[in-house]
């Protein structure tokens, strides 16, 4: 019996080695990979402040399903399928997600600081990615806005730009 037990502690210790080279040698794909392989992916398309304009692109007859959340914030979970993910390997729950099936859409995303996009499920498994970051502009302080400032955000004149600052509402 301490014999089978030995060569079955042995089979288990080889398939766990294997599994973990198979691993390292076939890791998951990223957003920069997939678009260099004509794969379902993201491109940034405009950055304001505030929001950031993304375009999701499946490139093949399939789903391929978008997660997104801003800011880092993992409260933003949604309560559809119970707020579990349908890839069931992913254990953070299930994000607000755009799925596209061989085509693009271009969505503009409200965010502080960032706003961050995984494809998690749909799509076939090695074209999935984790969180890849889309920085927004942040203007912060009325300083920010002065010496020209105003124009690296967008804004029209100085005066719009320190509207923003305290009111948070864009009127360009």
């Amino acid at each position: 019996m301490k014999k089978y037990t030995a060569v079955l502690l042995v089979g288990v210790i080889t398939l766990v080695l294997l599994v973990g080279v198979v691993a390292a040698a076939f890791p998951a794909s990223t957003n920069d990979a997939n678009r260099s392989l004509g794969w379902a992916h993201v491109n940034e398309v405009g950055v304001d402040i505030g929001e950031v304009t993304l375009e999701f692109i499946s490139t093949r007859s399939f789903w391929s399903c978008f997660e997104y959340r801003t800011d880092g914030d993992t409260s933003q979970v949604i309560s559809e399928n119970g707020g579990v993910n349908y890839n069931t390997d992913i254990t953070d729950g299930l994000y607000p997600y755009y799925c596209q099936n061989n085509n693009g859409r271009t969505v503009t995303i409200d965010a502080h600081s960032y706003v961050e996009i995984r494809m998690g499920f749909g799509a076939e498994s090695d074209e999935r990615f984790d969180w890849t970051r889309f920085d927004v502009l942040d203007a912060e302080t009325k300083e920010d806005c002065k010496n020209g400032g105003w124009e690296a955000y967008g804004f029209n004149n100085q005066g719009l730009c320190i509207q923003y600052i305290n009111t948070g509402k864009d009127s360009r």
